[in-house]
């Protein structure tokens, strides 16, 4: 069953039962534990725990696997220089549209985090029987490794 949220000036129709079967049947493994580079195993061994909560339960309500993110990237390209914090980003994917606003980004908070809806993200295997979209998301996050 389709539901409505808004987020900011951002409007998205979403299936919150699909959207946990996408997290069961086919994004089965974090994006970051895919890949072998260092950002990514930082980001990993830390995932659980650099979420604002307010945005858990904004993904727990889109049926969203807060723990199992598609995909998570670095901005900071020399991360192994003993940095404090790495501005990090990346995406969850959700079954649904973005309806209004699909190029609006949000704006980082004071927190220094942020997220808004899209519909840019790599999509190369995903089902294509299904309409997908993402809440990306940006912030620092300590560098522990």
């Amino acid at each position: 069953m389709q539901r409505e949220l808004r987020l900011a000036q951002q409007t998205v129709l979403f299936d919150q039962d699909a959207t946990a079967a996408l997290y069961r049947d086919t994004i089965t493994v974090p994006g970051a534990d895919s890949c072998k580079c260092i950002s990514c195993k930082n980001f990993a061994a830390q995932r659980g725990k650099v979420f604002p909560e307010a945005f858990v339960q904004f993904l727990n309500e889109l049926g969203v696997d807060p723990l199992k993110e598609w995909e998570a990237f670095d901005y900071d390209f020399d991360a192994r220089n003993a940095k404090k914090s790495v501005l990090c980003g990346g995406w969850f994917l959700f079954v649904g549209q973005v309806v209004e606003g699909r190029d609006k980004r949000g704006e980082q908070p004071d927190e220094g985090f942020a997220y808004w809806f899209t519909t840019s993200f790599p999509a190369g295997t995903l089902p294509p029987h299904l309409k997908i979209s993402a809440v990306e998301f940006l912030g620092q996050i300590p560098w522990v490794l």
